[in-house]
């Protein structure tokens, strides 16, 4: 994919110019969610960027002559040797909130430790670190106090390190946005503790993004702190009734402090409840919920001393972003990353199983592999799942109540999909326009699941589809769970090639085949 086509432009106002000195920059954690937006605009503005990756599994969804990808584990020093030989400045966008609360916190301080350490024997020459705010409260959500520490911990050695500090970031596919979002939408009244209504001050991605910019291309700066926020000063309560009142809803709070448990209790428990209805994992939604104790704003504005740009105010931000949703420029989300157990999975074909139980249905169908290839990538997400939605449903809900994703993550897109896209309880793991479309589960299961969409010419003006399940089971229960949903996976399956027959003859039929929305190989 051509960066340019993904490139907000963000920095195109920004008061600074790119510094002719810094040839290499480095991304860390480039498939998160503020690493793909910063990404395309650095390019743009003509540096030449080495994306770091923790997998080779991970998908490179950009391609540009100035754009690398480098493979590393930021707790391995020896691979953070190699991913920082010949960099001038790097930026630290690697978090653990997806592992275990007993678990982050320590990976955190290790990989920021071993950042630092590789980062001096290699002279970088500037890190720039996007952490939270936070430090001048008396309570901190372990959360904030880990990005905290974090800091701390790259700022104890000789490079320079420019701390941007923020608060809840409002945009498109962010976890913060999804949460408010998701929770405004499926919930009309809502839990509340005193604790809860602390003074936030959100930012959007865009001045986010610029910042982060703004300060590599900010000649002399030292090792300090600069806190960054939008325009907007207001409670968490606040914050909710304007995000409702701009999606038209009407949400009410309840206090529940006469309830006689901990606040950290009561904080995993409506996360729970949350994940029956959200997307956001119960992890991050937790880590999330604990921060609102914290008041999270701007206790001075240094930073507009050396970039004074105007920032956008919460409510066009969230409008803005709303927007973007409405027209399909959705580029970076925070289900880009996969599950911590599905994060080091081997893709299908480089499985040597003889495990495997394989299911395959096939049908023709009178129409171009374009028709038909465009009719089954919009599968998932707001389109459903073409039969028996209700059966998909039933699994979804019933992953959500033992902690998986369900269907609630929807898709980034609703009409394009590209390598490493989650759709609902599935990730993209192979996509070959007109030719195959390879799906991998990520649902709790005992086993592991793919399912293979295969197109291929049969005669003039036709097309051969073929669905194909595969599935390696777990010993003993792997077995009896396929054996138990067997039937149920021939009657979906046949009736999403029926409804596939269906779509792509009506649409070659009418003309309506886009060749624009057609998904690219990433």
């Amino acid at each position: 994919m051509n960066p340019e086509k993904v490139n907000y432009h963000y920095c195109d106002d920004l008061p600074t110019s790119p510094l002719p000195d810094v040839k290499t920059v480095l991304v860390s954690g480039a498939n998160g969610y503020v690493a793909r937006r910063l990404v395309p605009e650095l390019l743009f503005r003509g540096y030449r960027v080495r994306c770091m990756l923790r997998e080779k599994g991970v998908p490179q969804v950009l391609t540009h002559p100035n754009l690398e990808y480098v493979y590393a584990d930021a707790l391995n020093k020896d691979q953070l040797l190699i991913a920082l030989q010949g960099i001038d400045a790097a930026y630290y966008l690697i978090h653990s909130m997806r592992m275990m609360n007993r678990k982050f916190r320590q990976t955190d301080k290790t990989a920021a430790r071993n950042f630092r350490e590789a980062a001096e024997v290699q002279g970088v020459k500037k890190i720039i670190y996007l952490g939270g705010l936070g430090e001048t409260s008396k309570v901190l959500s372990r959360h904030l106090e880990s990005r905290i520490e974090v800091g701390t911990i790259l700022s104890e050695g000789s490079i320079p390190v420019i701390r941007l500090r923020g608060a809840i970031i409002i945009g498109t596919g962010s976890a913060s946005y999804e949460l408010l979002k998701s929770m405004i939408r499926h919930t009309r009244w809502i839990p509340f503790l005193p604790e809860f209504n602390s003074r936030c001050q959100p930012i959007a991605v865009r001045d986010v993004i610029k910042y982060l910019v703004g300060v590599l291309e900010t000649d002399g700066l030292q090792t300090r702190k600069y806190p960054i926020g939008g325009p907007d000063v207001m409670t968490y309560q606040e914050m909710v009734h304007r995000f409702a009142g701009i999606l038209g809803r009407r949400v009410r709070f309840f206090n529940v402090s006469w309830v006689p448990l901990p606040v950290s209790t009561m904080c995993r428990l409506f996360a729970y409840w949350l994940h029956l209805f959200i997307s956001v994992p119960v992890n991050i939604t937790c880590l999330l919920l604990e921060s609102l104790r914290t008041d999270v704003v701007c206790p001075d504005e240094s930073i507009r001393e050396i970039l004074p740009f105007e920032t956008v105010g919460f409510e066009t931000a969230v409008n803005w972003a709303l927007e973007k949703e409405k027209n399909s420029m959705v580029y970076s989300h925070w289900s880009d990353v996969p599950p911590g157990n599905m994060a080091d999975l081997l893709p299908l074909c480089e499985f040597e199983s003889s495990n495997f139980i394989i299911e395959e249905h096939s049908r023709d169908i009178p129409a171009s592999p374009e028709a038909v290839f465009q009719a089954v990538c919009r599968i998932g997400g707001p389109h459903g799942w073409v039969h028996a939605n209700l059966l998909w449903e039933i699994r979804g809900f019933i992953d959500r109540v033992l902690g998986g994703v369900g269907l609630n993550r929807g898709r980034r897109d609703p009409n394009e999909l590209r390598v490493g896209d989650s759709v609902d309880f599935w990730r993209v793991e192979n996509l070959d326009p007109n030719r195959e479309l390879l799906l991998r589960a990520e649902l709790i299961s005992p086993g592991l699941s793919w399912l293979q969409f295969e197109l291929q010419p049969a005669g003039t003006g036709h097309t051969r589809l073929t669905l194909r399940a595969h599935f390696i089971p777990n010993p003993v229960w792997g077995h009896v769970y396929w054996a138990l949903l067997s039937k149920f996976h021939t009657y979906i399956f046949k009736g999403m090639l029926k409804h596939f027959f269906r779509e792509s003859v009506q649409s070659e039929k009418n003309g309506q085949i886009e060749t624009g929305s057609v998904p690219t190989k990433a």
